[in-house]
């Protein structure tokens, strides 16, 4: 063992340091691969690195910093591989032709400035299920939902009707909607509905540039769904609310400097400084 540590240029004392560093590394990462594991299991499915860094509370608990935790995540094989998988459930209809994209280049400093709207569907074994959401683009909160077998106008009015009970009418009045055309945004109850609130109406000029709420249905789609096992149908609506409120109130996101959506429109009410986002697309 001499002749090694003569060769290595380390000293038997530095040797077993390392391998004491290595043995702790092995014991804390094991600890952490459950976390993951449970966190991927019953909240986030395709929670990312970085994601999981600051929902598990990893420096807290663990110390370790951000850059580390991601390496450490890949040389143990925790990284997931890329999701591409893209839907599409809404084509634009001829009556939104008539209105123009007005999110481009804007920029919003608070809610209520800016609200996307899509809907997703939901495959269950013996059934499909269509979740419409509405998200206010500038803290990522869901403001409206509604969750059914149908894809309707109804539906969609439903959602409208959650985010105006959330929001309350008078702050409806100016703020802009933006979808990609669909026709369930388009009937003319909805249409009706959002002239009654003073909603301005935007529209993508395809689903690419309605982005940001494709987004908010992927995450609910690849990410959360999936924790969902073994659900009766009847209890299906409770769990979705559940999701809904995950996201709202406890997952973190990067885009709001590692806050929720509630903690951040909490942290910037009526703040002056309340940062500004700039949009090139939603």
């Amino acid at each position: 063992m001499e002749r090694f540590y003569e060769y290595e240029g380390i000293s038997r004392q530095a040797y077993f340091q390392a391998m004491a560093r290595e043995r702790e590394e092995r014991e804390m990462m094991a600890q952490i691969e459950r976390q993951v594991r449970s966190y991927r299991q019953y909240k986030d499915r395709r929670a990312g690195s970085r994601s999981l860094y600051f929902n598990l509370d990893i420096k807290s608990e663990w110390g370790i910093g951000v850059t580390k935790f991601e390496r450490l995540m890949s040389e143990y094989s925790l990284v997931l591989a890329p999701c591409k998988i893209r839907i599409v459930t809404t084509n634009a209809c001829l009556r939104s032709k008539n209105y123009e994209d007005l999110t481009k280049g804007r920029t919003i400093d608070g809610i209520n400035q800016l609200v996307v709207g899509d809907i997703t569907y939901i495959q269950f074994p013996t059934e499909t299920y269509y979740l419409f959401l509405l998200t206010d683009v500038y803290s990522a909160r869901i403001v409206g939902y509604e969750f059914s077998n149908r894809m309707r106008a109804i539906e969609a009015l439903a959602a409208l009707d959650r985010w105006r009970q959330l929001r309350g009418a008078d702050n409806l009045r100016g703020c802009i909607e933006h979808t990609d055309g669909g026709s369930q945004y388009f009937s003319k109850p909805y249409m009706k509905e959002l002239k009654r609130h003073g909603i301005v109406v935007s529209v993508a000029e395809n689903c690419i540039d309605n982005g940001y709420a494709e987004q908010r249905n992927g995450l609910f789609k690849h990410h959360f769904i999936p924790t969902m096992a073994d659900i009766l149908p009847h209890r299906l609506k409770k769990k979705i609310e559940e999701k809904l409120y995950f996201y709202n109130f406890q997952r973190k996101q990067e885009g709001l400097d590692w806050l929720s959506p509630v903690e951040f429109e909490r942290k910037w009410a009526n703040d002056l400084n309340a940062p500004r986002k700039t949009l090139y697309g939603v």
